[in-house]
């Protein structure tokens, strides 16, 4: 009988091996899939508990929780994923503990595996090196299913997605109908002046000198009509509208040839008298029947008031309208977008794939006007806002949180929404240029004022105007 080589058994020997290393691995693999699913994907026989930490207070949190509940219940209990919601303080708290718990400081709590976060956060933790991609999540089709400057916004200026949209604010125009309606019908100020801030400035002039002619022993007591709620954006803002960056090289381009409108329409009618120069929210200026009118941000539409407190303490009941953000005479629609979003940070495939699970599930046009529509924040895809557009809108119990939500829908078609640069010193820049730029306006009020005394009233102005814009940039401190 013919032996066979040595060399031919080896072979077969090695064939054999081979056959059999890969029945078991795939028999392993097999098992393995059956027990826990598609890899990367939770299963609800081995569930993944994914813990939340954000900010929201009031009607939104009551809302966030809501809706959280319901997917425990129905989405996530389906695919083994149940959310855990940790209300922390505020944003300057997140903040802070997210950063401790990424750099594993002693006693800083674990990382959780979604936050809500503002852009500037996002950037530290995205350094940190502790954010997942949500690129990784998201299909294409599905994030072009959100408004493309939400969503560019949490590119934070690279290709990463690292947030994601979740509720956005704009600034629109409130306006108490009740007052602004008898002075219009003397004076013949329109509400479509309105829409410009040239008519705007022009408009709170009139309304200082119709309230001023109504004790005429009194001089110069009139009321002012008008409050940039956000200074800094009210300026930020008109150089995106007139074609400029109110940033350049890390300063203020106040030199720039925008500025000097931009300037011109905040200084006239706050020295003589008809827009405020306050700093906090237009809300407590319009409970008074102070200002007749305020550029805000929509997410505050549930605390403007029904009724006015005037004060010699008699009440009068208000209706506000919402108008959309003004423009500068020939300038570009543009409005300011504020907001948070919510980041995911890294971990493993099956908890991160929950995490963007949620975020689909949250971020889908019912869940997101639900969400949004309770304070007039903004949804954030195309399909809910054209959902508002058409008027199928979740039920309000606050009729000016609905006209804002409509409004800032109609915006959604008409304005381009701007977010501003992310840097170490923007918080800075904004603080100096409002302090700056309020005591300026102030000094040359109370010159005003006082030039009142024995001077009309274009002749006081003007001794007090004469470039005044080259004065307050020469004179500016970065």
């Amino acid at each position: 009988m013919k032996k066979t080589p040595a060399r031919t058994i080896a072979k077969q020997e090695k064939t054999f091996m081979r056959k059999f290393i890969t029945l078991i691995l795939t028999i392993l693999l097999t098992l393995g899939l059956t027990a826990c699913g598609q890899p990367g994907k939770p299963n609800p026989q081995n569930p993944v508990t994914l813990t939340i930490w954000h900010t929201y207070v009031e009607n939104m949190q009551a809302t966030f929780d809501t809706l959280v509940t319901e997917f425990n219940s129905t989405v996530g209990a389906k695919n083994g994923i149940t959310v855990k919601v940790e209300y922390i303080a505020n944003a300057s708290v997140i903040n802070e503990q997210l950063v401790a718990a990424a750099k594993k400081d002693p006693g800083a709590p674990a990382l959780p595996d979604l936050a809500v976060v503002y852009p500037k956060a996002a950037v530290t933790l995205a350094d940190l090196g502790v954010l997942s991609d949500l690129g990784v999540q998201f299909s294409p089709q599905e994030l072009a299913a959100f408004v493309p400057q939400f969503l560019e916004e949490g590119r934070l200026g690279g290709d990463t997605l690292y947030l994601l949209p979740v509720a956005k604010s704009t600034e629109v125009l409130y306006l108490n109908r009740t007052i602004f309606d008898r002075f219009a019908s003397e004076t013949g100020v329109t509400i479509d002046s309105l829409g410009t801030f040239e008519g705007l400035a022009d408009a709170a002039v009139k309304y200082f000198e119709w309230t001023d002619a109504v004790t005429p022993d009194i001089p110069n007591d009139g009321k002012m009509f008008y409050y940039p709620d956000g200074l800094f954006n009210y300026s930020m803002i008109g150089f995106q509208q007139l074609g400029g960056e109110i940033v350049k090289n890390g300063k203020l381009n106040l030199s720039a040839p925008a500025f000097q409108r931009i300037f011109d329409s905040y200084y006239t009618p706050a020295v003589k008298g008809g827009t405020a120069i306050f700093n906090d929210y237009a809300n407590h200026l319009a409970i008074t029947g102070d200002i007749v009118c305020a550029t805000s941000t929509s997410a505050g539409a549930f605390f403007f008031p029904t009724k006015v407190t005037y004060p010699d303490n008699t009440k009068e009941d208000v209706v506000f309208d919402v108008l959309p953000y003004p423009v500068f005479e020939g300038g570009k629609k543009t409005v300011f977008q504020r907001g948070g979003g919510i980041c995911v940070t890294k971990s493993t495939p099956e908890r991160e794939y929950a995490a963007g699970l949620f975020l689909k599930w949250f971020t889908a046009p019912e869940q997101n006007l639900t969400f949004t529509a309770v304070t007039g924040y903004m949804p954030v895809t195309q399909k809910a806002f054209d959902e508002v557009v058409a008027g199928s809108l979740p039920e309000i119990e606050n009729p000016l949180v609905e006209k804002t939500l409509i409004v800032a829908a109609g915006m959604q078609k008409t304005h381009a929404f701007y977010f501003p640069p992310v840097f170490d010193g923007f918080d800075g820049l904004q603080t100096e240029y409002v302090k700056q730029i309020q005591a300026f306006v102030e000094d040359a009020k109370r010159g005003y004022k006082e030039l009142r005394k024995t001077q009309d009233a274009d002749a006081a102005f003007a001794a007090v105007s004469e470039n005044a814009q080259g004065e307050f940039v020469s004179n500016y401190r970065q």
